[in-house]
């Protein structure tokens, strides 16, 4: 057998994470741990995450009624 590396990598990290979230097989509790880690590492977890991400651009003229 092939020695593994001492530290895992992004990648196995995330492989193991998304193995535990899908393995119906375990307990609801640890799938659900291993989701919200792996939402977590997405940027899933911020109220905004659905929002556009797009830049909005606001054009100010210099008038005493403009408001940001």
């Amino acid at each position: 057998m092939p020695r593994r590396k001492k530290t895992a990598d992004r990648g196995e990290i995330l492989e193991f994470l998304t193995a535990v979230m899908r393995n119906e097989e375990l307990n609801d509790k640890d799938r659900m741990s291993a989701a919200f880690k792996l939402g977590r590492y997405l940027g899933l977890e911020s109220p905004e995450s659905g929002a556009d991400d797009t830049p909005k651009v606001v054009i100010y003229d210099g008038n005493q009624t403009d408001q940001l």
